[in-house]
């Protein structure tokens, strides 16, 4: 069965965590999250091993989240905008706040929007107007390979998305949970979340009503079982240096603040020692974290590093809440959509083939890397319609009769002469130039009625002679050249009807068989000009029938 089947079928999906040294290969599914192996971006055969790991997780679809340091934000106003302006209208906005990176995505801040418009609410002048979050990428090599190595796997891409967006309604459902069990939780408007990954960066999430506010990603030392206060006291530092952000994005105590560090408690229970703003502090183990939000980590091997809670939390969302767009994603991600599209019309509408032909319709797009597995296809796809055709015949259609009779027509028409169509492609291209007349010639050899069943009809010879004529004074050299373009013209219009043009008879001197007298002056001049070059062009059918 084909991998490219809904993940609502069978929600198994891998999740790619790019991180600033490599990339971590994990597998969510409804049995729980899986640490699979973790790839550094100079290890040799990387596209290959990625992919292998793929494979190996036996998932349907594919999630890329980015937890790297190089993730750029930004909050901007845009007014009220009508349902048909408003995508290009924010694209246009995307490419102006962020013009040198190619991925980028916005989404408008629903809690962010309220403040704003509560805070105008009194303001007439003030346009109205939606609070959006900007968010960038940079499309780098790495990405490039990860996509290289998606794109050799059969699942579909489910997005792409940034870590601290995907992960911000987590925050909000940890302090709702710790609220439901823990007394002084719950109630604040500012909750951070502190987690360090395997990446080695200390990952910290500042939401404000439920909205993310801020996020940073530092490097912090090893957790060191023989001291455990040195992780703790640089934890800290990181820490002081995130709230003295908060005062610039309305941050005030009164506000209230929860923090939440996941974490091995020998390293996060000496934290809070260390941490002197007045807060709601609680330490959470992995398991204890996962277990609040009902995921269940399968591989109980380091217990510090919280990947897997992100991993888990983005692994079983339907769909991405900021999903990056880019050229790479959507050359493997559409056509794949097109063929699941495809697959769920065939399943509706044939019910007796329906496994058989949708898991072939989903490998077509596959056809172009295997020339091997295309002629099977087509194998298969021809029994498909001879059943077809003998379904068609016992209801009394018969299909050959029709192609047949529409084949016959074809080649009537194609056998047709219409001179209407020649000359209005040549009147197109005359110009300015003076056509006297034309002659049309079309003859054929033998009759069609005397043809044996399956020869095509002869090739009939069809020309048409274009006479025209310039005036004595005209330069007889440019007047050739002037000849040549139009047969050069008449050409390019010709061809895809099937003519071809050529000059047949090049300007000469009409001489006058009259009596020559001794007029000068105007009289002689006038004479002059009434002398004519006479030229002709031919323009012969070169299709053949058949």
């Amino acid at each position: 069965m084909s991998a490219l089947y809904p993940s609502i079928i069978s929600p198994t999906r891998c999740v790619l965590l790019i991180m600033d040294e490599g990339v971590g290969v994990y597998v969510s599914s409804g049995r729980g999250v899986s640490f699979i192996d973790s790839y550094h971006w100079r290890e040799s055969g990387f596209e290959e091993k990625l992919s292998d790991a793929i494979s190996r997780s036996g998932a349907v679809s594919v999630v890329i989240l980015n937890d790297a340091v190089e993730q750029h934000y930004r909050k901007e106003k845009v007014p009220v905008l009508s349902f048909f302006d408003k995508a290009n209208i924010i694209q246009r906005r995307l490419n102006v706040a962020f013009p040198n990176f190619s991925m980028r995505a916005a989404v408008v801040l629903k809690e962010g929007t309220k403040l704003i418009r509560e805070a105008a609410a009194n303001e007439k002048d003030v346009v109205k107007g939606d609070l959006y979050l900007f968010a960038a990428v940079p499309s780098t090599e790495a990405f490039g390979r990860i996509m290289s190595a998606v794109s050799s796997v059969d699942a579909q891409i489910v997005g792409y998305g940034l870590l601290p967006v995907e992960s911000t309604p987590l925050v909000d459902a940890l302090v709702k949970k710790l609220a439901s069990r823990k007394t002084g939780i719950g109630g604040a408007r500012w909750s951070i979340l502190i987690s360090q990954h395997r990446g080695g960066g200390l990952r910290q999430i500042v939401v404000r009503n439920n909205e993310l506010a801020l996020t940073r990603v530092t490097p912090v030392i090893e957790p060191d079982p023989e001291s455990p206060g040195a992780w703790a006291a640089d934890v800290s530092q990181e820490l002081q240096a995130t709230l003295s952000y908060l005062s610039r994005f309305g941050y005030t105590p009164e506000d209230g603040l929860d923090i939440m560090v996941v974490g091995d408690s020998l390293y996060t229970e000496p934290l809070e020692g260390m941490i002197y703003a007045p807060c709601n502090y609680t330490t959470l183990t992995l398991k204890e974290a996962c277990d609040l939000i009902g995921i269940r980590v399968l591989d109980r091997g380091e217990e510090h590093f919280s990947d897997a809670l992100h991993v888990g939390w983005v692994g079983r969302k339907a769909m991405l809440d900021l999903p990056l767009v880019s050229r790479e994603i959507n050359s493997i991600k559409k056509p794949r959509q097109a063929a699941m599209a495809f697959m769920v019309l065939c399943s509706i509408g044939v019910s007796g083939v329906a496994a058989y032909a949708v898991d072939e319709a989903m490998r077509l797009y596959r056809t172009t890397v295997n020339i091997e597995v295309a002629q099977e296809q087509k194998r298969k796809i021809d029994e498909i319609y001879a059943e077809e055709l003998k379904r068609k015949e016992s209801m009394g259609i018969d299909v050959p009769l029709i192609k047949g009779s529409l084949a016959i027509n074809k080649l009537i028409s194609d056998a047709a002469i219409d001179p209407l169509v020649v000359l209005d492609a040549i009147s197109r291209e005359l110009q300015d130039i003076r056509l006297d007349g034309f002659e049309f010639n079309n003859t054929g050899s033998e009759p069609a009625e005397t043809l044996s069943p399956g020869t095509n009809l002869a090739d009939r010879r069809t020309e048409l002679l274009l006479k025209m004529s310039f005036a004595g004074s005209v330069d007889a050299v440019k007047g050739n050249e002037e000849l040549d373009k139009l047969v050069d013209r008449l050409n390019s219009r010709l061809e895809e009807i099937g003519y071809k043009a050529q000059v047949n008879k090049q300007l000469q001197k009409f001489t006058y068989d009259s009596a020559v007298d001794s007029q000068a002056g105007i009289i002689a001049k006038v004479r002059a000009a009434q002398d004519r070059y006479n030229a002709e062009v031919k323009v012969v059918r070169v299709k053949k029938n058949g």
